[in-house]
């Protein structure tokens, strides 16, 4: 092997190992909450167990999943494959399973046995035999496809050979074939929301981000920092969204009174 070949191999290799640390920061085996059963361009169906919802702390409505075929064990990942890449999923609804009505009178039928028994519920060991309650614990959950991230070569960064990529579409689906579908933790969580492709300057800390109103801190989601880059804000169209009376008007204000004393411009001033 010459030097040229063996300059190339490394940059290879470089990319494979850079790769397969990139899908274990997004990716943890530890968060995988069930796996994709249906897909079109548009939605995909998740099934989920009961366990595997309770090792995650909970699926809230809209919360971020990642969908995915990668092997995060495999040290040999080829960034140009289709698999080197995990679909973004946002949970809207449950979803109906087949056996859903069978499973709506097995749970009714045992619900009638212990009714008015208050030290009993209709889920203990005594009340359904574990085989049963380990089928009826599956559920489908609907979910809308935001897009696909993908890792494309970075030549202006020998450092970093391979750059995180999102586009707000998926390029091609397999209904016949599986994905694993994770619920994202706090790191992963913060790099996705704070993706920008064609940035610039500085940013700025906009808040944080949590995946329900419900909040409960054990979860270790609630201290996830959002940013956004104010230069931005003058080359594309934004909004701010919020129910009555959760302060969308105080912090426009706030952000703008500090933008401009930052960087002497006033980016928008709200209606009042």
């Amino acid at each position: 092997m010459n030097i040229e070949q063996g300059i190339t191999a490394r940059r290879e290799n470089d990319k494979k190992v850079e790769a397969q640390k990139w899908f274990q920061q997004l990716i943890q085996p530890e968060n995988l909450v069930g796996d994709m059963y249906s897909i079109n361009y548009e939605t995909a169906r998740v099934i989920i167990h009961d366990t595997h919802r309770h090792n995650v702390g909970g699926i809230p409505s809209l919360s971020f999943l990642i969908a995915s075929r990668i092997d995060l064990n495999n040290a040999d990942i080829d960034y140009k494959s289709e698999d080197a890449s995990f679909i973004l999923l946002r949970v809207m609804d449950s979803a109906a399973l087949p056996q859903d009505k069978e499973a709506e009178r097995i749970r009714v039928e045992t619900a009638q046995r212990i009714s008015g028994e208050t030290d009993k519920n209709w889920d203990d060991a005594g009340s359904m035999d574990l085989r049963t309650k380990n089928l009826l614990s599956f559920a489908g959950v609907e979910c809308r496809i935001i897009g696909t991230f993908f890792l494309e070569e970075n030549p202006d960064n020998s450092e970093a050979p391979l750059n995180l990529k999102f586009g707000s579409d998926i390029s091609n689906y397999y209904p016949n074939r599986g994905l694993k579908v994770y619920k994202p933790n706090g790191n992963a969580l913060e790099k996705i929301v704070n993706y920008s492709e064609n940035s610039q300057g500085k940013t700025v800390k906009l808040g944080k981000v949590r995946y329900a109103s419900t909040n409960r801190k054990h979860q270790n989601i609630d201290n996830v920092n959002v940013f956004i880059y104010p230069a931005d804000l003058l080359s594309q169209k934004s909004a701010l969204f919020g129910m009555t009376r959760t302060r969308k008007s105080n912090t426009t204000k706030q952000y703008s009174k500090k933008y401009s004393q930052k960087y002497g411009k006033l980016v928008y001033q709200p209606f009042e």
